[in-house]
């Protein structure tokens, strides 16, 4: 494994004709999502960002602390069994695909050989790079199993700040009065040594008085908000799908990603760019309008709920706009605005 970073770039095509279910079924969403989760917090607090660095005001910002997402449908023991385990107990991976990348991506040799595994062929265990992993130098030595007590021992905060300006730059035509995102720091502690994450921001929205969703359904947050799609945090650029959401971190486990994330389209909705359509239920559920349901906003405090998921790849591989296939989503920060 040489550390290449390979992005969803044949991304056109077979997706847009899945259906919406069919779309959950391989993105697994709730998991995604970490609605299962009920040990992360925000605090709630409303502000232009935390200040300091002279981009984009001062006042109370948002932060939420890190935590652990003991999910089954991206973590389980050998047996399939539940989380949390005793700290010994190695981890697997029941669903590695989250979307169908084997229909969307050109296959690989040299990748599936290196991995010694297809897409869509089930269980794998979670591992983690060797001591003294090298991403430049590639490395010799076996990756090593992760333990519920590594793993579950992630912890650290995540804020939201202010939005930046462009500082006259302008000229753009955008007419976005000059914002370019909402300042966003995520600073991971304890995470599996050297590992490769990315960092994802999932919406929920405020559900309309006669939604026949509810506190029932699985992807319906306490809050009673409604999940509607994810977006790669910060900027997607170029033309074959690369994001900036990827950060790894030291053989301590610490580390982390600052940026500016900018609205747009969703890079995780049914259908996949289907226009509209939110993860559950139907548009007019919600109290947003279709249109807007489909985008992240600029400014993610006009957002009703954002939970920040971190995912960590077990193939060091990051996929650009979208997940990949052999990743676990480990800690989530959750906000509510």
């Amino acid at each position: 494994m040489n550390g290449e970073k390979r992005t969803g770039a044949e991304t056109d095509g077979p997706m847009t004709a899945m259906s919406r279910r069919g779309a959950l079924g391989f993105l697994g969403v709730a998991g995604f999502a970490g609605l299962s989760s009920t040990t992360a917090s925000a605090k709630q607090r409303k502000g232009n960002g935390n200040g300091g660095n002279g981009n984009g005001g001062g006042g109370n910002g948002a932060s939420a602390e890190i935590n652990v997402l003991p999910n089954p449908n991206f973590i389980t023991n050998a047996a399939g069994e539940v989380p949390p385990f005793d700290p010994d107990v190695e981890l697997f991976d029941p669903a590695p695909v989250s979307i169908p990348l084997d229909e969307v991506i050109e296959g690989s040799e040299e990748y599936d050989s290196t991995l010694g595994r297809s897409l869509n062929d089930g269980k794998h265990q979670v591992v983690r790079p060797p001591a003294g992993y090298d991403r430049e130098e590639g490395y010799d030595g076996s990756w090593a199993p992760v333990t519920w007590g590594e793993y579950g021992a992630v912890g650290g905060t995540a804020t939201v700040g202010g939005v930046k300006p462009d500082n006259g730059n302008g000229g753009n035509g955008s007419g976005n009065g000059g914002a370019t995102g909402t300042r966003v720091n995520i600073n991971v502690e304890n995470a599996l040594p050297n590992g490769q994450y990315t960092i994802w921001v999932v919406k929920f929205a405020a559900l309309a008085d006669d939604s026949d969703l509810g506190p029932s359904d699985p992807f319906v947050t306490p809050a009673g908000n409604g999940l509607v799609g994810f977006h790669n945090l910060g900027q997607k650029f170029g033309g074959d799908g690369d994001s900036e959401n990827d950060f790894t971190v030291d053989e301590n486990g610490d580390g982390g990603i600052r940026v500016f994330n900018e609205g747009g389209d969703l890079t995780g909705i049914p259908g996949f760019n289907e226009p509209g359509y939110p993860f559950v239920g139907e548009a007019d559920d919600y109290e947003q309008s279709a249109d807007r349901l489909s985008e992240i906003a600029n400014d993610l405090r006009e957002e009703d709920e954002i939970h920040f998921v971190g995912a960590f790849h077990y193939d060091d591989q990051v996929w650009g706009v979208y997940p990949g296939p052999w990743h676990v989503n480990q800690f989530s920060a959750v906000f509510q605005f």
